[in-house]
């Protein structure tokens, strides 16, 4: 039997395995159930008025510490961080409110990643960020959160999990333009 990068190991999840990407992405959208009320956001404002975020930040360190550096300290209070285990050391010394990961961990179906959709609950985000890349299980816990507003780039194939969806300019990362919207005077 052979491993899968979305779903935990065993007899339960094999047929899950065998999937293409498009069923893929429908079963993790019937498993997340109907999308509640549709309630009304506000982009950028939202997260300029620091609304509870979800931020899930991708596994390369270089983007992970340019998101930090860039963010206003105090939005911090306001954010989960989802994060990969390796960048642990970069959000303790931020002081950040994180929940961390491991690659096995976090699939469909194992104790961590219940243990991780229950903390995305209980923290009851009004907003989800999303940088990528997207990977079905994430996408899920980004609808389940539970956010009006579910923000990504470039992702409108990933609907209904992501709900804005934003085009990144050519003389600045996804990450920069992302941290820079939670800067309240938005001038520069």
């Amino acid at each position: 039997m052979f491993s899968s990068q979305y779903f935990a190991d065993g007899k339960r999840y094999f047929a899950m395995r065998l999937l293409c990407k498009p069923l893929l992405y429908r079963w993790f959208a019937y498993k997340a159930g109907k999308i509640k009320s549709s309630k009304t956001f506000s982009f950028p404002k939202s997260l300029q008025d620091r609304e509870k975020t979800v931020f899930f930040i991708p596994e390369d360190k270089k983007i992970a510490k340019v998101i930090l550096d860039e963010l206003p300290e105090d939005s911090f209070k306001s954010i989960l961080f989802i994060a990969h285990g390796d960048l642990e050391i970069l959000f303790s010394k931020k002081k950040a409110n994180a929940s961390y990961y491991t690659d096995k961990g976090c699939r469909y179906g194992e104790p961590l990643f219940e243990k991780l959709e229950a903390q995305i609950k209980a923290f009851a985000p009004e907003a989800c960020v999303y940088l990528g890349p997207y990977k079905p299980q994430f996408l899920y816990l980004a609808l389940t959160s539970g956010a009006v507003l579910r923000v990504g780039f470039d992702c409108t194939r990933e609907y209904p999990f992501l709900n804005v969806s934003l085009h990144p300019l050519k003389t600045i990362s996804p990450a920069r333009m992302m941290a820079r919207y939670f800067i309240k005077d938005n001038e520069d």
